[in-house]
């Protein structure tokens, strides 16, 4: 019975440092990857307007990490197969009907879809 408190306690530690590491790549990674895009971007361009793009670009980046479990989730609600009440490809539609040609300068057959 020790043994599998144990290793309840060392899967425990497990999450708990995981968590630890994820807060840590969100929080300050993140952040120090959106200050390093607007200076990058600044002093390549120096333009303030290049400099407003890059930090939306990197703060609609960090939104999207912060949120990723919520954006999985409504992928799967959103997306179903067969489109969500909008009729299939398929649907509807028989087998396609090809007719041969012949050319009239007699090079073979050809082929055109009705």
């Amino acid at each position: 019975m020790g043994n599998l408190v144990v290793l309840a306690d060392a899967l425990t530690d497990a999450e708990g440092l995981g968590g630890r590491i994820r807060d840590l790549l969100v929080g300050t990674v993140m952040s120090v990857m959106v200050v390093v895009a607007v200076i990058t971007t600044w002093n390549k361009s120096k333009s303030v307007l290049a400099a407003g793009a890059a930090l939306l670009g990197a703060a609609a980046l960090w939104y999207a990490v912060m949120n990723a479990v919520a954006f999985r989730d409504s992928v799967g609600e959103t997306i179903k197969p067969g489109g969500g009440g909008v009729p299939s490809v398929n649907e509807g539609r028989g087998p396609a009907i090809v007719r041969l040609v012949d050319p009239a300068d007699g090079s073979g057959p050809g082929g055109e879809v009705l």
